[in-house]
């Protein structure tokens, strides 16, 4: 079985209705710290993202992730220091997307898009401590467990615990290398 293409799009307000989707699903809802946002809340962060990554005024950014012609996930990455070099992404999928790749691959356009900027080296990200499959999807794309944030989110009422994920450029340039990908053209 092939994994259908994906391609990142720059997020926009006729994307909210996908988004809302994505984020009652059910999987979502089990394993994402997500806090109830209203509708115009959610818009504004639609709207306000940077799709630029070269926008030097730019520190939060966002896509939706489209396979097979229609809008399935989501990633995003937010409090770009470009002093520091660092970022935190962020990726969700629709429920009948989990488990086909799709994921893997919206995080590789993303970090190739994000190790564009000159200055960045570590990208990290979160996950619960229940959510392996975003645990293997890190293992995978060459993030290292950083550390554990002990009873630091709250999802769907019950306290708990974060792992750090973190990447460095060397260690994603290295790992490109070894899977023979290259990097985007353009």
């Amino acid at each position: 079985m092939s994994t259908p293409d994906v391609r990142l799009v720059p997020a926009l307000a006729e994307h909210l209705e996908a988004w809302l989707a994505i984020r009652a699903g059910p999987t979502s809802r089990r394993l994402l710290p997500l806090e109830d946002a209203p509708r115009e809340a959610l818009l504004r962060r639609l709207t306000e993202a940077s799709s630029d990554v070269m926008d030097l005024r730019a520190t939060s950014f966002r896509w939706m992730v489209e396979s097979e012609g229609r809008i399935v996930g989501t990633v995003s990455a937010r409090d770009l220091s470009r002093y520091h070099g660092r970022v935190e992404v962020g990726y969700m999928l629709a429920e009948d997307s989990l488990g086909r790749g799709l994921g893997t691959r919206a995080l590789t356009l993303l970090l190739d898009k994000l190790f564009a900027i000159p200055s960045l080296y570590h990208v990290w990200l979160t996950t619960t401590e229940p959510n392996r499959a975003s645990q293997g999807l890190a293992r995978k794309l060459g993030f290292r467990q950083e550390g554990l944030l002990r009873g630091h989110c709250i999802v769907q009422g019950e306290r708990m615990d974060q792992q750090v994920w973190g990447l460095l450029r060397p260690e994603w340039e290295a790992g490109r290398s070894a899977r023979n990908l290259k990097p985007p053209e353009g």
